[in-house]
């Protein structure tokens, strides 16, 4: 069992119209605890309307980041998602779990690296923690990212990407895959003829997957990545309903 711990609301803002940025005051004799790597998570505690909630949200900032912060973006009925976007405010009061990881996800600076990622909407936070983390400390590795979305308009860190792939375009490559909109690199959901263009385009062996979405994505992906004979002990998933 997780233990919590009550985290002061330091900043917030709006990501898109439908995602917040919420970031958390770390009291010195917390920061070793909540110190963390690139792609964790922490859960979330609150009681709304009666109700104890718990969620799990990644963390998106950068290590050096002595804050916590975290994309939450809203998902069909998620009385959780809905409060932290219209009601939650600054100086309010959560209980938070310190960082965990079901996939560590390994940085290392001696030896040069290639990433693919698959995902879609909120999905992209600890993606955005790693990229930052590649660049920021010129580590000899890229990522070529697949993200999917509905529109620019939603989604998360869309400027924030372009820009960084346009800099760093040795450490990044982002496919951006629009269902309501022809201003991407594709038009429809993640699919199997999409996924089999991308590999086709990069030519190059990855030296490890992550898959962050819901199931069917995660089966999509899978299903195209065995069939280029991609080992399965490099294919790391995390699903999400």
């Amino acid at each position: 069992m997780a233990d919590f711990y009550p985290l002061k609301v330091k900043e917030k803002h709006l990501l898109t119209p439908e995602s917040v940025a919420i970031s958390f005051e770390i009291p010195d004799e917390l920061k070793e605890k909540f110190r963390f790597t690139p792609g964790q998570f922490v859960m979330l505690e609150k009681e709304i309307n009666g109700d104890k909630l718990r969620r799990y949200y990644s963390i998106f900032s950068d290590v050096d980041n002595a804050d916590i912060q975290l994309g939450i973006k809203l998902k069909g009925q998620d009385g959780f998602a809905d409060f932290a976007l219209r009601q939650l405010k600054v100086g309010d009061v959560l209980q938070v779990s310190a960082p965990m990881d079901d996939v560590p996800f390994q940085l290392d600076a001696a030896y040069k690296k290639n990433y693919l990622a698959i995902t879609i909407g909120s999905g992209i936070t600890p993606f955005y923690s790693i990229i930052q983390s590649i660049i920021k400390h010129r580590l000899d590795s890229r990522m070529v990212l697949v993200y999917g979305n509905h529109t620019p308009k939603l989604t998360m860190f869309y400027k924030e990407l372009q820009d960084l792939q346009s800099k760093y375009p040795q450490n990044l490559k982002v496919y951006f895959v629009f269902s309501e909109s022809t201003k991407g690199d594709y038009k429809n959901r993640i699919d199997e003829d999409i996924l089999e263009d991308i590999l086709r385009k990069e030519k190059q062996n990855f030296d490890a997957v992550y898959m962050i979405g819901p199931d069917d994505l995660k089966k999509k992906a899978a299903k195209v990545l065995l069939e280029h004979s991609f080992n399965s002990d490099i294919l790391h998933y995390r699903v999400y309903s």
